[in-house]
């Protein structure tokens, strides 16, 4: 797996340096919610949690923490510093956040059924204008959340175990419980 190419603009490298000393916290992490789907979102958070699997950036002032996995979806990302009528405020911008392109064999679960779901089982849902998500991954259980029309659909658990559970299995056979959170 390729390393991110990301570029901090001279401005956020050093808010973000400013930050870090109020905070007395050097490690900032990148982290990508729902990566590859339609609602993925990129962000940044002070933490001290620290993996083998995370590539490191130095800076003046701080480093940049993500882990290696989330590299094709960071790859480009920009952060830049802005000061508007609110405040100051931290842009990031990640071209490839939303693109999902087969996952390389060493990716975590999670990615992996993020791409079974957004390849092979959400063009059929977008049909009715709904869709699932990844909930949360745990070992090899999967949750799961439906929306759009799927959302308190009465056909939504037959949708789940004929459908969505049939797709992941074929796929991802190393996959032992799917469960859905969605409130119906």
């Amino acid at each position: 797996m390729n390393k991110a190419n990301i570029h901090v603009t001279e401005q956020a490298g050093q808010y973000l340096a400013e930050m870090a000393a109020r905070e007395n916290c050097r490690e900032l992490r990148i982290g990508v919610q729902y990566p590859g789907t339609p609602i993925s979102q990129c962000y940044l958070s002070f933490s001290h949690e620290q993996s083998a699997d995370d590539e490191v950036m130095d800076f003046d002032g701080f480093r940049l923490r993500y882990k290696r996995t989330l590299s094709c979806f960071i790859d480009g990302l920009s952060v830049d510093y802005r000061k508007n009528r609110l405040g100051n405020e931290i842009r990031l911008k990640a071209p490839n956040l939303h693109n999902l392109q087969e996952p390389p064999a060493d990716a975590d679960l999670e990615l992996r059924v993020n791409w079974v779901l957004n390849r092979h089982v959400n063009p059929s849902l977008a049909e009715h204008q709904g869709s699932v998500i990844v909930d949360r991954v745990e070992e090899q259980k999967v949750w799961l959340k439906f929306g759009g029309n799927c959302l308190g659909c009465g056909n939504a658990e037959k949708t789940l175990v004929e459908f969505v559970e049939k797709v992941l299995r074929e796929y991802l056979p190393e996959v032992d419980t799917i469960s859905e959170v969605t409130m119906h």
